[in-house]
């Protein structure tokens, strides 16, 4: 059995040499988990989002489901012998892993899924998915809605002219550093208390709070590599200007488009200035829907020619950029629960990235943040990234402060 991709699902695969495409979240349960109601709950899940067993044909972009059980979905570890990461080749599927972490007291669950099959906020909806399906929720009547199609024809008007695409900077600004290449991960954290504080500021100064987070980022890879023009691009969630869904539709699935923003960064500026700029900039992309005309060449040319054709003419217009942004939002706590058992912590993080690609992260839960990085790359390299995690809330934290 097969279930074709639609066209989005072509963007993640332009560049598979350079990023592995997974998204990554740990979830550090108060309980231990019943490792067989999960995995009925996994197999629950599959009648809904049927590609999770599937691997991934990468010529006829397709998902092909043959053979593949939950136990090739379900690890278990202990503590003292936990691998650290999640290995899955999407390639040869399944499209989702999931590895229970025992510790003495509670469980965690490393929950890997393809980037093929969903973007950031599909990931989510799986999560809810998942736990709701654990809950023993009846999932008879739900419907995953993986087309883009009425999204843009929604968005778009026949008669509007698109801006046109912006060209992604892949020069990386940070140096060629040699060293053995190893898998690194980064993480920081912005308390609870730090957060109302970033919000706060953020609303009085008339800006969003991930124009604040991508302006420190910006700020942070000026200071460090002395690169003043960047141009990182921002995912755009097209599920929040598209028409409302019913309760019953997940929307597991790539429905995100990526908006580059050009950013100059000025001696002497500070965060502020940076921030103001950048809302400004972003104000304007969104008003012109410059985050849609990607989308619509890309739809233009898979109605006319196959996968391999349109990933060859895709790359040429949408390069990899060298540096980029993911903003996972927020995580809905009420929906995140296994049968009472509360999710003490949740971080996410996204693709591995190998240097001199790099990629941060963001992602809010209880109203603390987590910035995050997933890295091939040497010691020197993973040095770098940590400077930059740090840079970057060492300025959050003094502008939240002002």
């Amino acid at each position: 059995m097969y279930y074709r991709g639609e066209p989005l699902d072509l963007m993640p695969t332009l560049n598979l040499t350079r990023i592995r495409p997974l998204l990554e979240c740990t979830l550090s349960l108060q309980h231990p988990i019943d490792v067989h109601r999960l995995k009925q709950a996994v197999t629950t899940t599959q009648t809904v989002v049927p590609q999770i067993l599937g691997s991934y044909d990468y010529r006829w972009n397709r998902f092909n489901v043959v053979g593949a059980t939950v136990d090739d979905v379900i690890e278990e570890h202990s503590a003292g012998h936990d691998p650290g990461r999640v290995r899955l080749d999407v390639l040869v599927g399944p499209q989702v892993k999931i590895q229970i972490i025992h510790h003495r007291d509670y469980d965690q669950l490393r929950i890997a899924m393809s980037r093929l099959l969903t973007d950031g906020e599909g990931f989510k909806h799986y999560l809810y998915l998942l736990a709701a399906a654990y809950d023993g929720q009846d999932l008879t009547s739900f419907t995953n809605e993986r087309s883009g199609r009425k999204i843009l024809a929604h968005l778009r008007h026949p008669h509007r002219p698109l801006p046109p695409m912006q060209v992604l900077t892949t020069q990386a600004p940070f140096p060629e550093l040699r060293g053995d290449v190893h898998h690194h991960q980064g993480e920081a954290t912005i308390s609870k208390a730090e957060s109302h504080r970033l919000q706060r500021q953020a609303r009085a100064a008339g800006v969003t709070l991930n124009t604040v987070l991508l302006g420190a980022y910006a700020l942070a890879v000026y200071t460090l590599t002395g690169q003043q023009h960047l141009m990182i691009p921002c995912q755009v969630d097209l599920r929040l200007h598209g028409p409302v869904t019913a309760a019953n539709v997940v929307q597991v699935a790539n429905l995100s488009s990526e908006l580059p923003v050009p950013i100059t960064v000025r001696d002497r500026d500070s965060l502020e200035d940076v921030v103001h700029r950048i809302q400004e900039t972003v104000t304007q992309l969104h008003a012109d829907l410059a985050y849609l005309t990607p989308l619509v060449e890309l739809k233009r040319m898979s109605r006319a020619l196959p996968p391999q054709w349109v990933r060859r003419l895709a790359g040429k217009y949408h390069a990899t950029a060298a540096v980029s942004f993911a903003n996972f939002g927020r995580v809905d706590q009420s929906r995140l629960q296994f049968d009472g058992s509360a999710v003490a912590q949740v971080t996410f993080a996204g693709a591995y990235h190998t240097m001199p690609y790099f990629q941060l992260t963001v992602s809010g839960y209880r109203d603390a943040w987590t910035l995050a990085f997933r890295m091939l790359g040497s010691e020197p390299d993973y040095q770098l990234g940590i400077k930059i995690l740090k840079n970057v809330v060492t300025q959050l934290n003094q502008w939240g402060r002002h």
